[in-house]
């Protein structure tokens, strides 16, 4: 099975070229190429019933092979059969060479496009099959694979089958007997014959299930080992007397929910025990995740560590930065910016705080993974996750200090199919409420001719003693232009309606410009804020309650619900208008789910629905969870039974050896194993 494909009939050092395209090297990688589809060919159609333009296949006896040549100088092949009820001609283009193969009396099938014209049926044919050989190609259901120029469907399907001839008896079964009797499973070499040439879809299903069900088995039998053995690591106490975490709390404007007071019991279970902290917190947006990430670098900084948090961009840097900083004051905590735009000489200053300890709380981009940051005694890493850090990026953090805590926040709610599988390594805790009073937001879709009545409404709002915020899209990948957009569109309104008092916010402010616009905003000295999605994180201002998105169907459904969660943070009943006229119907579809759901859990379903994990996973598609077959969307039923099975399967692991080496051979590497059974 791992010998190389050049060596298998049919191959050769050319074709072998063309495979490596395709990622297959060995005959094992040709097996594991699997279609992306399957073509119905199976229905017979008798030559006198053909209708021109179908698509279908006929079978007939070889009666007459002429060539034509006509004006365009372009030689057809003409093939005559026929079956009893008429005759038919198959044509093929520039092919004389098969004059030689289709021989008077031999029956074969055509499978291709019909054309009726003067009296005379054609076939335009995309394959052909001689009805004395095995069918691969025609009558019957025939596998679509994704293939490189050069190399044909006909040819890959042969060299699949030659593979199978050979090799397939040589597969063993990773999968115990009882399992497979489980959950109903046909075993391995069934399933491969049948997902490359099944007899029925219900066969070619049926085997799909089979492997993907190993699929997820083998990736949460890997996730489960490696939280075992992350688990058994030393982990840094992080207790402390409990002063500083008091005064903190005391010192918030308001009273920590429910949800919140559980979480952060979980959290604080994790730091005072004995093993590293691998914890998730998710919740809806407004739900009070940031508090808890203050709360947990409290702890770290009582209890005589550093504490680390790493965003994904500058800008959410920066305005966590701000915000931790204003909170922290008042406890004598010292909080410093690290990010990629600061001068050499800041930066050097900020390593040199960050390495004599005099900088309790580091706050960065991924900089703070560079070599040059050395820490003087980190005991918490907070990961601003957004699904744009991989596995080994949170590792290489968590990695500056010895078996350190971490604590993984997430911007948006997550799918708990992809919770499982992109975050399968960490224990999960849910903010599942928000602060009491809140009412849900009303969202309005309007198209771009009807956009006065949004900003009619919002000022309103306005001169009845609220606030708003105006958004402006990311036109192109180009900060320069955005910035330049935000400012036309805030000159215009402040000149249009200048008895309210407008401001202007973006990435290109400098931190302390930004601090002293949401100041302004938050004293109400700023009515209207206009601004790029800066505002995206980490503003709260409960006064605010209309938000109007410009052009909102050029945002994604997470960044949306995001922005809108800006506004229905107070008392009073709040607005988002979405502005806008999409230009296709995936982002009409998007307008439809605003306004329909307020609930982020559901949203997020939604936007797995419509985009599938790859693209919501970011960048970090390319860590854990590559799958050839399974689709987390489609096979959440699997998912989830797979994952029991894992689970049960860790708690008697010594019966079950074959299938952890198995899991550890296939995942080990991509999720970043620390130690291998």
């Amino acid at each position: 099975m791992d010998i190389p494909v050049q060596y298998l009939k049919g191959v050769g050092p050319q074709k072998a070229k063309l495979l490596q395209k395709l990622k297959i090297e060995t005959v094992k990688d040709l097996i594991y190429y699997f279609p992306k589809r399957y073509e119905d060919r199976s229905s017979l159609k008798k030559i006198s019933e053909l209708i021109n333009d179908e698509v279908t296949t006929v079978l007939g006896t070889v009666v007459e092979v002429k060539e034509v040549i006509p004006r365009d100088k372009l030689k057809i092949l003409k093939v005559g059969i026929n079956d009893g009820s008429g005759t038919a001609y198959g044509c093929f283009f520039n092919q004389s060479y098969l004059k030689n193969v289709f021989i008077k009396g031999k029956k074969v099938y055509f499978y291709g496009k019909v054309e009726k014209r003067f009296f005379e049926t054609n076939i335009y044919v995309y394959e052909y099959e001689f009805w004395d050989k095995e069918l691969l190609h025609t009558n019957r259901l025939v596998p679509i694979y994704p293939l490189t120029e050069n190399l044909s469907p006909k040819t890959f399907r042969q060299l699949i089958k030659n593979a199978l001839d050979k090799y397939l008896e040589e597969i063993t079964e990773p999968l115990p007997e009882e399992i497979l009797r489980k959950y109903s499973l046909p075993d391995l070499k069934q399933a491969l014959m049948n997902l490359h040439f099944p007899e029925s879809s219900e066969q070619s299903e049926l085997a799909r299930r089979r492997m993907v069900f190993e699929e997820f088995l083998l990736f949460f039998l890997a996730i489960g080992l490696y939280k075992e053995n992350y688990q058994k690591k030393p982990g840094i106490v992080i207790a402390g007397s409990g002063e500083l975490e008091k005064k903190f709390i005391d010192s918030l404007p308001f009273k920590l929910t429910s949800a919140q007071e559980k979480v952060w019991r979980e959290i604080k279970e994790d730091l005072a025990a004995k093993k590293p902290m691998n914890r998730l917190v998710q919740g809806d947006v407004g739900s009070g995740k940031t508090i808890l990430a203050a709360l947990a670098l409290v702890k770290a900084v009582e209890a005589g560590f550093q504490g680390a948090l790493m965003a994904p961009t500058e800008i959410l840097a920066e305005q966590h930065y701000l915000n931790l900083s204003r909170l922290f004051a008042p406890l004598g905590i010292k909080v410093v910016l690290l990010s990629g735009s600061l001068s050499s000489g800041k930066k050097e200053a900020v390593y040199k705080a960050i390495k004599n300890g005099y900088a309790d709380v580091i706050i960065g981009t991924h900089a703070l993974i560079q070599e040059a940051v050395i820490f003087d005694n980190l005991g918490l890493a907070v990961i601003d996750e957004q699904h744009r850090f991989g596995v080994e990026q949170r590792s290489s953090l968590v990695e500056k200090g010895l078996y350190v805590n971490q604590l993984v926040m997430s911007a948006t709610p997550i799918p708990r199919t992809l919770a499982l599988t992109l975050y399968g390594d960490l224990d999960v805790s849910i903010v599942d409420a928000l602060p009491a009073g809140r009412k849900p937001i009303k969202t309005y879709w309007l198209s771009s001719q009807d956009k006065g009545k949004a900003y009619a409404f919002l000022l309103k709002q306005v001169a009845e003693g609220r606030q708003g915020y105006v958004v402006c899209p990311l036109v192109e990948e180009s900060e320069k232009l955005q910035v330049e957009a935000v400012t036309k569109l805030y000159e215009k309104l402040s000149k249009k309606f200048p008895q309210f008092k407008w401001g202007l916010m973006h990435g290109r402010l400098k931190p302390a410009e930004k601090e002293e616009v949401m100041e302004n905003f938050r004293k109400n000295n700023i009515q209207i804020l206009v601004s790029t999605t800066v505002i995206e994180v980490g503003v709260d201002v409960p006064n605010a309650n209309v938000i109007i998105i410009e052009d909102a169907w050029r945002f994604g459904l997470a960044q949306l619900h995001q922005i809108r969660g800006r506004v229905g943070r107070g008392e009073h009943q709040s607005y988002c208008f979405l502005l806008g006229n999409p230009r296709n119907q995936e982002g009409i579809v998007r307008m439809k789910i605003m306004e329909k759901y307020n609930d982020g859990f559901k949203i997020a379903e939604e936007d797995l629905k419509l985009r599938g994990p790859g693209e919501l996973s970011g960048t970090r598609q390319s860590g854990a969870w590559e799958f050839k077959l399974a689709d987390i969307v489609r096979d959440q039923a699997i998912l989830f039974l797979a994952k029991k099975e894992a689970d049960e399967i860790l708690t008697n692991k010594e019966n079950h050896r074959a299938l952890i080496t198995l899991a550890l051979e296939k995942y080990g590497d991509k999720i970043n194993m620390l130690q291998k059974n």
